[in-house]
């Protein structure tokens, strides 16, 4: 009978050799691009400064906002770092980020399973016993929101006239937990898509029991240090560190100061302190490959119908040309006795091996390969595509950016890049309004962000 091979990878990122000239189909993304731009830009931005403007009339203290275009950028910072002092905002003035914490929760779970510690389809039971009271919750549910677990936040109660000093009160994972017990379940799990920060809330915890050491510790080590991010942390207690702009809750005629909180009301839910410029440098190290192999990264950007992936949410991109980005993979050494293609040491150094289909079988005709626990897609993120240039990966979406929105007291931000890496934005202010759905000031940070992000078109 014609055999046919069944591929089973272990691939190991690297970044691809910047192509020149123009060439059909899939080609591995752009080299040497820099974490930390180094050119003033040349594109025009009194669009984006009439926007910042715009929203400073509409009650935001401060904005801030950097966009990067390749190796340019432009940073900007409108209005107060705070009321009461009314010294001028800064570029690089400290804010709470609150949900664009997320997508750093989630890359340091998915650097924990390409170490082999986890996959994202176990269920977290096996990991944290009783945390969902035996539902059959993934990984992969609580990183995308399709777990129906109830969010926390609500039965926090926040009292207006007491919120300032209900929020620097020191509250652990466990009992974050047991508050949103207070809530129904939305779903059955996997049959719906909910946001809720009490996901984020058992990721941190699943990541403390796996690693051993805490979510501040964790961010330290994986994300802020090897990138250079001074200052980007999950602050102990209720401080912001040197340069911080105050943040403001409004409430009817109220305006509370609120920048005082104790991290731990957020965690890795929306706990990190850190800068516009900050954000950027993790986005582009993420999208670039830097920070996830591959097949983790393409899965990362597979989105639910509402659009949401693994910790990330995405948008259309209005300046695309509709090709996605692609990185190179590379094959390791074959899989050590008793691995079956998955799973591997922290340095990802394992690897690829064929093998025949069984004498009298055949295999499917789209045989799906096993990486870190995951079924290769047959098209779209993470899908693996042989081209002239070897083996290359899907990432992400051709008309999508990526990011967050953030959405905490006082604060709010929002992040979007290009699934390459190579456009950025990052805005942030300093108010919100007890409904987030009224801030009049979030519309025009989504318009900002869609400029910003086609300065070439």
């Amino acid at each position: 009978m014609q055999k046919r091979h069944i591929r089973n990878l272990l691939l190991v990122a690297v970044i691809a050799a910047l192509l020149s000239g123009c060439v059909a189909g899939p080609q591995p993304g752009p080299t040497a691009l820099p974490l930390r731009p180094t050119e003033a830009a040349d594109f025009e931005v009194a669009d984006i400064r009439e926007l910042m403007d715009e929203m400073v009339d509409a009650g935001a203290p401060a904005v801030f906002v950097e966009v990067r275009d390749g190796d340019q950028v432009w940073s900007s910072a409108e209005g107060v770092r705070s009321t009461v002092t009314e010294l001028p905002a800064r570029p690089g003035d400290s804010v709470r980020i609150a949900s664009l914490t997320k997508p750093m929760t989630a890359t340091i779970l998915l650097q924990l399973v390409a170490e082999g510690e986890a996959e994202l389809d176990d269920p977290i039971e096996d990991y944290l016993p009783g945390v969902v009271q035996g539902r059959d919750v993934t990984i992969r549910q609580l990183l995308n929101h399709t777990s129906g677990m109830p969010d926390y936040v609500p039965a926090l109660a926040l009292d207006p006239s007491e919120i300032s000093a209900q929020i620097v009160t020191p509250i652990s994972h466990e009992e974050l937990v047991e508050l949103s017990r207070t809530q129904e379940w939305s779903f059955d799990p996997g049959t719906g898509y909910e946001y809720s920060n009490t996901n984020y809330i058992v990721l941190s915890m699943l990541i403390e029991e796996l690693t051993g050491s805490t979510m501040a510790e964790q961010l330290a080590e994986r994300i802020a240090e090897p990138l250079g991010l001074e200052h980007t942390s999950i602050p102990t207690g209720t401080g912001m560190g040197e340069h911080a702009a105050s943040g403001y809750v409004i409430e009817g005629p109220l305006s509370i100061d609120v920048t005082e909180q104790d991290a731990s009301l957020w965690s890795g839910a929306g706990g990190v302190v850190s800068t516009v410029s900050d954000v950027n440098t993790f986005m582009r190290a993420l999208l670039s490959g830097q920070l996830l192999p591959p097949p983790l990264l393409g899965e990362m950007l597979v989105l639910v119908p509402e659009g949401y992936g693994l910790g990330v949410q995405s948008r259309t991109d209005t300046c695309s040309d509709g090709d996605p980005a692609y990185l190179e993979l590379s094959p390791g050494e074959e899989p050590g006795e008793g691995e079956e293609g998955a799973g591997g040491d922290a340095e990802g150094a394992d690897a690829a091996e064929e093998q025949d289909a069984p004498e009298g079988e055949e295999p499917d005709d789209a045989p799906r390969a096993t990486v870190f626990g995951l079924e290769e897609p047959e098209e779209g993120s993470g899908s693996v595509h042989d081209t002239e240039y070897g083996e290359l990966v899907q990432i992400g979406e051709g008309d999508h950016v990526y990011g967050h929105l953030g959405s905490g007291l006082g604060y709010r931000a929002l992040t979007m890049s290009s699934p390459d890496g190579m456009r950025q934005v990052t805005i942030a202010w300093t108010v919100s309004p007890t409904d987030y759905g009224a801030d009049p000031r979030l519309d025009i940070a989504y318009e900002l962000s869609e400029i910003a992000l086609a300065r070439d078109c």
